[in-house]
């Protein structure tokens, strides 16, 4: 693949650069997103490592002129964001920019070559649940990773597990603000506790720890505090509702294509002849 990286820190970029190359792939690289925009004007990319904090032009802004523009020697590339600011928060902001994806630093190569391998397949015909969530943008693929191991790989367990989260989780949240909002602090602990362990089977360790705190609070009777952390909380749940309303659709989609491609071999089968008597 044809991959271009935006770093600029010299360090970082060569490394990045250098391993990418030992991987079989064409690779340059820019030290800011200025440089970035020109390069993809001379020359066709498929794939874009675009780090957030650059001088000149950040990789947001960068990122943001990508999409806008139309390229004449082809499509637009696939964009993975590269960022040291690892909160959700800072996540979200890339993939609002319109990156595909995002990648925390340092850098784990392993988890880079393996997101280029689907990449370089698209679309994907089969694959683990964590490949298909790492050309997702809605979807990280950690959260896919632990949800596969939490499941045993049963995809059938996983989308139901989804769909009851995603159905019954705002009715929690909203029987705690109503809790709140009574000065209920027995029902605020209550509400609190089943949340917690709903989302404790997603990996949601912000999202378990806010919900954790209201239920301490809400067994000391003193709900100082409380509404903080009942807004964090919403904001948490519906940074992971996103997530996971990607990855049900991708669910989805593979289970179409397993379907496609099941009734295509059974088609290709070859029918016996009646024996002739």
């Amino acid at each position: 693949m044809r991959i271009l990286v935006a770093e600029d820190t010299p360090e970082s970029r060569e490394l990045l650069i250098e391993l990418l190359r030992h991987g079989g792939h064409t690779v340059a690289g820019v030290s800011n997103g200025r440089e970035a925009l020109d390069a993809l004007e001379q020359k066709p990319y498929e794939v874009v490592f675009m780090d957030e904090e650059m001088p000149v032009v950040n990789g947001l802004d960068s990122t943001r002129a990508i999409r806008q523009r139309k390229y004449a020697h082809g499509k637009r590339p696939i964009i993975i964001g590269m960022s040291g600011n690892t909160a959700e928060s800072d996540e979200r902001r890339c993939l609002e920019a319109g990156m595909d994806a995002f990648m925390p630093k340092p850098i784990r190569m392993p988890e880079v070559l393996a997101m280029l391998a689907v990449l370089s397949r698209r679309p994907p015909e089969t694959g683990s649940l964590s490949e298909l969530a790492k050309i997702h943008p809605d979807s990280r693929a950690d959260l896919a990773a632990h949800l596969e191991r939490a499941t045993g790989g049963n995809r059938k367990l996983l989308r139901s597990l989804i769909g009851n989260l995603l159905r019954d989780a705002p009715k929690r949240l909203s029987a705690l603000r109503r809790a709140l909002d009574r000065n209920d602090a027995e029902g605020l602990a209550s509400a609190a506790h089943a949340l917690k362990g709903s989302l404790g089977l997603f990996g949601a360790d912000r999202a378990v720890g806010s919900a954790r705190s209201l239920q301490t609070i809400g067994r000391s009777g003193d709900l100082e505090g409380a509404d903080r952390q009942l807004r964090t909380l919403e904001e948490e749940f519906r940074a992971l509702q996103q997530r996971l309303a990607g990855l049900k659709r991708i669910l989805s989609l593979a289970r179409a294509r397993r379907a496609a491609k099941r009734r295509r071999r059974g088609s290709r089968r070859p029918t016996r002849k009646p024996r002739a008597d």
